[in-house]
């Protein structure tokens, strides 16, 4: 059964959901105290599954920009420009291609988003990647809601949802493409009914003055609640020619999406939580080294998933094998008359060969060496093991590309009685280090580690490319000047394995 742990981050809090199957499993609630994040520890000692972490926080920036279409490296350097130019002061920041142009350049408008604040994010993070918790991405409710208006007839709609733990969310979209969210917390005192009515004409206001609802242009107004709340507001928000709304019955929705779940509320977090589960955006705020144990995790199933089938490919062979030899057991005397009058043939056709200086023996035991070293082999879980167990003690290094070839080793001089190296298996390895900026020093310092943990596990490491040039004739500071901050490297790694 497929287990998925769903994290909804709120200010304050942290509620915790175990799915099996696609149905809730467990709950947990953990508040930002230090109870509460020695609980969350406790509790991922024995959560060892993939986690999504959804979140839903007041500062969540989103800007817009037209950059040039550009691809592969030149592409992720103006982006990294980009991100040190909005959002210095954190790591979690993301950019999502809106379209591209149809007139002109066919420039990229990209919408560029971060969560500003760090801090509620970072005690729950370092948590779970001091437990190695495979986290598969970092993602906000903004994203999640994308999906939910992508039928939706119109091209300029507001969809308000509310989330009991973080407050009311207003999430602006233009042809189905996100172009900016608000989150308002609902203190003590104000209801949901209320707050929809108040917030409603500020966002309206607020999407003039940014100029992203054209002038003129009505906007339509989808409302997220349950049942029982929809009475209120519809009665309570003023008639107003620029604005059309929609109530949408989240019990329908949700049986729209195939979420089985009872609502009492218009807390819409089991929808996001679902929908997370279920389609999971490629994009997140994740970096590498936050999904470092996922992509082990990833590597580590993908290993025991080819060893499963290696063995089924066995079991399944020799079952095949042992019914064509009971189907063949009643002609078994017809086959011993047969093999006897072969034997008298080639008694008679061995007595007319002329002698020869190898004895026969000798020549039955040469072929048993060739039938021997045929047998030897090495299996890909024997060799890839090791390489994601080092890896795992280097969280900078981002693993990119990873091949495997097995070549025959020369054979052994002609006095010797069998090779000692039967085979060379090697592993090309291509990988990225991150975190490092402009140290070199250090980051070349933490290569060589690198290498001397693979020579120290048995492999023979052959660099084909290092990160940067540093022999006498290369050039750093024209490196330094391009701005390119990727260290890309390949290594060739070779196993070396002797006879038994």
């Amino acid at each position: 059964m497929k287990h998925r742990l769903l994290l909804f981050l709120s200010a304050g809090h942290l509620h915790a959901q175990l799915m099996a199957g696609g149905k809730i499993a467990e709950q947990h609630e953990f508040a930002n105290s230090p109870e509460g994040l020695e609980d969350f520890t406790t509790f991922l000692q024995t959560a060892k599954y993939p986690a999504y972490l959804l979140v839903d926080l007041v500062e969540e920036d989103f800007r817009h920009e037209t950059i040039p279409h550009l691809s592969g490296k030149n592409r992720r350097a103006l982006l990294q420009r980009k991100f040190e130019q909005f959002y210095r002061g954190t790591v979690f920041h993301l950019a999502t291609l809106l379209q591209r142009q149809q007139t002109g350049r066919r420039d990229d408008d990209i919408l560029f988003s971060a969560l500003t604040n760090p801090a509620p994010i970072k005690p729950w993070l370092d948590i779970m990647l001091a437990q190695q918790t495979p986290l598969a991405g970092i993602y906000s409710v903004p994203q999640i809601s994308t999906p939910l208006v992508e039928n939706h007839p119109s091209n300029h709609l507001l969809l308000i949802t509310w989330e009991r733990l973080a407050g009311l969310r207003q999430s602006y979209f233009s042809a189905h493409h996100l172009q900016i969210s608000r989150l308002t917390p609902i203190h003590a005192g104000l209801s949901y009914q209320d707050a929809v009515v108040k917030e409603l004409s500020r966002t309206y206001q607020y999407l003039k003055s940014l100029s992203l609802l054209p002038s003129g242009q009505i906007l339509d107004v989808c409302i997220l609640c349950h049942a029982d709340d929809r009475d209120l507001p519809q009665a309570a928000i003023p008639d107003d020619a620029a604005m059309r709304y929609d109530f949408a019955d989240i019990e329908q929705v949700a049986g729209q999406l195939g979420i089985g779940h009872c609502f009492s509320d218009s807390d819409a977090s089991q929808i996001f939580l679902h929908e997370l589960a279920a389609k999971p955006p490629k994009a997140s705020y994740a970096n590498a080294g936050h999904r470092h144990h996922f992509n082990l995790w990833q590597l580590r199933n993908a290993l025991n998933w080819f060893s499963a089938a290696l063995l089924i490919g066995s079991v399944l062979w020799g079952s095949a094998t042992a019914m064509h030899a009971a189907a063949k057991a009643g002609a078994s005397e017809t086959l011993k008359i047969e093999t006897q009058r072969i034997l008298n043939e080639a008694r008679q056709i061995t007595s007319s060969f002329p002698n020869t200086h190898a004895p026969a023996a000798d020549m039955k035991a040469g072929v048993m060496i060739i039938h021997n070293l045929d047998q030897y082999t090495i299996t890909p879980q024997k060799i890839l093991q090791p390489v994601s167990a080092i890896l795992d003690h280097f969280p900078q290094i981002e693993l990119t590309q990873l091949g495997w070839q097995s070549d025959t080793a020369a054979t052994a001089p002609d006095n010797t009685r069998a090779p000692d190296q039967i085979q060379t298996p090697t592993i090309t390895l291509n990988a990225t280090l991150q975190g490092f900026d402009n140290d070199y020093r250090t980051a070349l310092a933490y290569l060589d580690r690198f290498q001397r943990e693979l020579t120290a596990g048995g492999y023979q490491v052959t660099v084909i490319a290092k990160p940067l040039d540093i022999s006498p004739s290369g050039a750093l500071a024209d490196q330094r000047e391009t701005g390119d901050k990727t260290l890309d490297f390949h290594l060739q790694l070779a196993l070396k394995t002797t006879a038994p």
